[in-house]
């Protein structure tokens, strides 16, 4: 079906000229292009600045799923978007961040540039991609979430200590209770721990003691005697 063409005086989308001349060329994956373009065009639409944007909202665009799924015909839609935000994200053209308010949890998208990073820098800690896709977080990203969470590289003599963790707790309530601990300013291991323990004895606001599935709030002071240097 061949093309009618553009409609006189169609809204425009503007593009940064990197995307098309530097990463477009280096994107071996269509549903990356698809999903750096289609963020592109809702980000740009933003009327407030910083502009960012719901990464869920991303999500629910029905013209990004009908180009993934009439491109990427190698496999699903939800596995061709996974695909395309984790690249994007990974590559830097998109940043990912988690942001709290009213005691909830969002996660951001926004445009690698100045006004981007602007609009993500009280962001707490960056979101992880593996969560906002659907993907268990492996427990690879463990050093990466600790760096980013508490401005220092992970100890190595608690890579166990973590990786039991994760298989106790799940990598959801792990990456959320260091999320939890960046925001309450307590950078500790065993601050952490004590959220995971708390949550999986009374169960977290929103959530319940083994499934937990909102990011629950903590009343710092009730574990700050445990951290006192």
């Amino acid at each position: 079906m061949a093309f009618d063409g553009f409609p006189s005086g169609a809204p425009m989308t503007v593009l940064p000229q990197a995307l098309l001349r530097d990463l477009a060329p280096a994107m071996t994956d269509p549903a990356e292009l698809i999903v750096t373009l289609y963020a592109t065009e809702l980000i740009g639409g933003q009327r407030r600045f910083p502009r960012r944007v719901r990464a869920a909202d991303l999500r629910e665009q029905r013209p990004l799923i009908g180009a993934l799924a009439g491109v990427c015909v190698d496999r699903e839609v939800d596995e061709a978007y996974e695909d395309g935000l984790s690249a994007a994200v990974r590559r830097g053209s998109l940043l990912l961040g988690r942001m709290q308010s009213e005691g909830r949890w969002t996660d951001w998208l926004a445009l690698n540039d100045a006004d981007g990073r602007r609009a993500l820098e009280s962001a707490s800690m960056p979101a992880s991609v593996d969560r906002v896709t659907g993907r268990d977080a492996a427990y690879s990203s463990a050093p990466e979430i600790w760096q980013s969470a508490f401005g220092t590289p992970m100890p190595p003599i608690l890579a166990e200590e973590l990786k039991a963790a994760e298989a106790r707790y799940g990598a959801d309530w792990l990456f959320d209770a260091f999320a939890e601990s960046a925001a309450n300013n307590a950078r500790s291991w065993r601050y952490v721990r004590a959220i995971l323990e708390r949550w999986e004895t009374e169960g977290r606001d929103g959530g319940d003691a083994t499934t937990g599935t909102a990011a629950g709030g903590l009343e710092s002071s009730r574990y700050r005697h445990l951290f006192r240097e």
